[in-house]
């Protein structure tokens, strides 16, 4: 049978479309990684991860530009936590569980408030786990990974703020899947996230990273009647209590109190201090420092200087 030159043509146009979208697609592949990299100096940080939707990438090394205009710069080890000189012959660990602001967004390392402490308990080994976007439910994950270290005399140090009211509900952020707890008959199921082709795309691709949070649904900001996150927390606090092993303590600093909680639903984060043995309101730690937050609201080095302040009076006892 002899193909006929008409029907050739359709097939010529459609190699000719494919092949244009292939070099535009690798076009702005190329551009989104030098723009990424050389003018807003953010390369890829996260990984997929089955337990808790993403982690920080391992080994990972980048300069990036912080809300004030400031390079600071990442580091970060075999564990994806930022690389910091800690003593071979610490006895005690420290186990923090937190987002951006445990991670240190925003400011060099030596700024950051664990690494501060340090120099005020020299026989601390500090795990720090925070990692940017995670609410408390991904941070539960984490401590499920970790809790078999920790003995009688060590710490688990929960930093809880007015952004986990809202991660807790979303079962997708900026592009990734996370975990949730599914409300059935009454109860609160806990579900793993749903990582697809489209996350792994996005590991490597940054047209795949872009294109995602154009298509994500719709983010869930609104807290009119805050009672879903609330129980969601405090049955994630209450997790955590449990399931630390004896004589570990287990230290709960929240914020968000002064300036969403009581003015929006006339309610207080001390409402989850139950759930822990010593607990920190960062909002009294804050209220004499104007320069504690940068512009974006993540803590300034002085917002980390005076948690560290507020953390080693508690860790000394």
């Amino acid at each position: 049978m002899v193909e006929h030159p008409q029907m050739r043509m359709p097939l010529r146009w459609t190699a000719l479309f494919l092949g244009l979208m292939a070099v535009a697609l690798l076009a702005a592949e190329v551009a989104l990684r030098l723009y990424a990299r050389y003018v807003t100096k953010r390369d890829y940080l996260f990984r997929s991860d089955a337990q808790t939707g993403w982690s920080n990438a391992p080994n990972f090394r980048a300069t990036r530009i912080n809300a004030a205009g400031e390079e600071w710069n990442i580091r970060t080890d075999h564990n994806g936590q930022r690389l910091i000189a800690q003593s071979p012959r610490a006895r005690r660990r420290i186990l923090i569980l937190g987002d951006s602001l445990s991670f240190g967004e925003g400011i060099e390392i030596k700024d950051r408030f664990d690494v501060r402490m340090l120099s005020s308990l020299p026989d601390v080994r500090v795990i720090n786990t925070g990692t940017m976007g995670y609410g408390t439910d991904q941070e539960y994950v984490v401590f499920q990974n970790w809790r078999h270290l920790l003995e009688s005399g060590d710490t688990v140090l929960i930093v809880l703020n007015q952004s986990d009211y809202f991660d807790v509900l979303r079962r997708r952020y900026f592009g990734r899947a996370k975990p949730y707890f599914e409300k059935i008959d009454g109860s609160y199921v806990f579900r793993p996230p749903s990582i697809g082709l489209w996350e792994r795309w996005s590991d490597w691709s940054r047209v795949a990273s872009v294109v995602a949070r154009f298509v994500e649904p719709t983010t869930l900001e609104s807290l009119d009647d805050p009672s879903q996150s609330i129980e969601i927390i405090r049955l994630l606090l209450g997790r955590i209590r449990e399931e630390a092993a004896q004589g570990v303590r287990v230290v709960l600093a929240h914020q968000g109190s002064r300036e969403f909680l009581e003015p929006k639903l006339g309610l207080s984060s001390t409402m989850f201090c139950q759930f822990a043995d010593v607990c920190i309101d960062l909002d009294d730690v804050f209220s004499a420092d104007p320069a504690r937050l940068l512009p974006d609201g993540h803590w300034s080095a002085s917002g980390h200087a005076a948690v560290a302040r507020a953390l080693v009076k508690v860790l000394r006892e």
